[in-house]
């Protein structure tokens, strides 16, 4: 159509004529330049960082890593104590207040999160802080995702790089003590354990990874290592729903903890960013909780599903989420865990009759199993404070692990009882209606459906059968 085409020009140029600008305008820029911008600052700001740091080889993204992977949690870390400090109601002057304080108590935090104990005025704390562990094992991966490249030596000085740091705050402060020494070794092993998972993770889901040695083995090693890794990740799930619930529960309990403080508004910031460090261990008693054996918070404590025994608790309002219920229909809570490894073990199955291959993935799976409960327990056992809370803070480790795998290959064995019973199922109605053709017996209406189907299936060899004179 002439008419259209002449008006879509017209369009055209017009829309050239607006975007380009009236001519000759003071102060006019070019519209077309301010419509390549971003939109977002921070977005902006990212870019050219990205971009300075574009013609760097490719090891200085591994040294970005590490370093700004281990300092971002101390600092932020920093600001929470510079903040409590600077919010102090008492009659004090810029003066008068002890900034270096807040620093020595940042760098307490930030080491305890890797292992190290803190001795405070009222006792020796061990239990991690498992929130800002977690925190520097996220920031780290982010990080690497981000800057370092796709090879060994990017991630080996990522990995180097945030050890090296953390080996400098630890020397600088635990240089005095005396057993100073093995603290730092400590200190900077827990270093390498966060690091070198993260950073890796950062890479493989930047730039993908390749292993040769994995390729070679087998695909039930496969199979078991997926089974295990998806019955801790939904039992860690379940364990963090079990504990909303109850946090919801006792929340009377909470609020009534929170008020006793009687902290402003900067403390009570403080105060719940300080509780989220250790939700996530709260969140690993649950977990123990639910096979049945419980935790213990001090000496002469018990929290299990049959029977909750408690005793003098530090004034936190996060310990007003544990469990102040037991017995009735809680004492079946281990079922959960039972349940979970079934659904797990059910939906990761291979299709087709069972074999040698499940049993090898189900033993793969519970090694597996049995050594992540182990190192999830340890992380949430420690000292809080003196006397009766100095010891027996956590999971007893070795009963606990030992029913979590119990229920776990309780769940993988129903799964595998139920696959087993009807392979067998079929088997024996095979075997009963070959017995039944071959006896010349009436078969069942079942069993005449099957041969009707099988003779209309094979004509050609009834014909065949039949035998001509010559």
């Amino acid at each position: 159509m002439p008419g259209f085409s002449r008006f879509r020009s017209l369009a055209g140029s017009w829309g050239a004529v607006v975007r380009a600008g009236p001519p000759n305008r003071p102060g006019s820029g070019d519209h077309r330049d301010m419509s390549r911008l971003p939109s977002h600052p921070v977005r902006t700001a990212a870019q050219a960082v990205k971009g300075w740091f574009a013609g760097y080889p490719g090891w200085v993204g591994g040294v970005l890593t590490g370093l700004q992977g281990a300092l971002g949690p101390y600092l932020a870390v920093t600001i929470l104590a510079l903040a409590v400090i600077a919010a102090d109601p008492g009659p004090t002057t810029i003066d008068g207040i002890p900034w270096g304080s807040a620093f020595t108590v940042a760098t307490t935090v930030f080491l305890m999160a890797h292992g190290v104990p803190a001795i405070t005025s009222i006792g020796t704390i061990t239990l991690l802080p498992l929130g800002l562990t977690l925190l520097s094992g996220i920031t780290t991966a982010a990080l690497a995702r981000r800057f370092a490249t796709r090879s060994w030596m990017s991630w080996g000085l990522a990995v180097a790089s945030y050890v090296t740091l953390v080996g400098v705050i630890a020397t600088v402060a635990l240089s005095t003590r005396p057993d100073g020494g093995s603290l730092i070794v400590r200190a900077c092993t827990v270093a390498a354990l966060i690091a070198a998972p993260s950073a890796a993770l950062g890479i493989w889901r930047a730039h993908g990874a390749t292993f040769g040695w994995a390729t070679q083995l087998p695909a039930w090693a496969w199979t078991g290592a997926r089974r295990a890794s998806a019955t801790v990740a939904w039992s860690v799930a379940l364990a963090s729903a079990t504990t909303l619930v109850f946090a919801i529960l006792g929340r009377d309990a909470i609020a009534a903890s929170a008020t006793a403080l009687g902290v402003d508004g900067v403390g009570g910031v403080v105060l719940a960013l300080a509780q989220l460090a250790y939700a996530p261990t709260v969140i690993l008693w649950m977990l123990s909780w639910l096979t049945g054996f419980g935790f213990s918070v001090g000496v002469g404590s018990s929290y299990t599903p049959g029977e909750v025994a408690t005793g003098a608790l530090p004034q936190v309002p996060l310990l007003g989420a544990l469990p102040a219920e037991s017995g009735g229909y809680l004492v079946w809570a281990p079922l959960a865990l039972v349940a979970i490894a079934a659904l797990v073990r059910a939906l990761g199955r291979r299709r087709g009759p069972l074999d040698w291959d499940e049993a090898k993935a189900d033993a793969v799976a519970l090694a597996l199993v049995a050594v992540g409960a182990f190192a999830l327990m340890a992380f949430a056992s420690g000292a809080i404070g003196p006397g009766r809370l100095e010891t027996s803070v956590g999971p007893a480790m070795v009963p606990v692990v030992t029913a979590w795998c119990g229920l776990v290959l309780a769940g993988y064995l129903a799964v595998t009882g139920v696959i087993a019973a009807r392979d067998a199922a079929v088997r024996w109605r095979a075997r009963r209606a070959d017995a039944a053709a071959g006896s010349g017996a009436k078969p069942t209406t079942a069993e005449a459906s099957d041969a009707q189907a099988s003779g209309r299936e094979k004509p050609a060899d009834a014909s065949a059968s039949v035998t001509t004179p010559s």
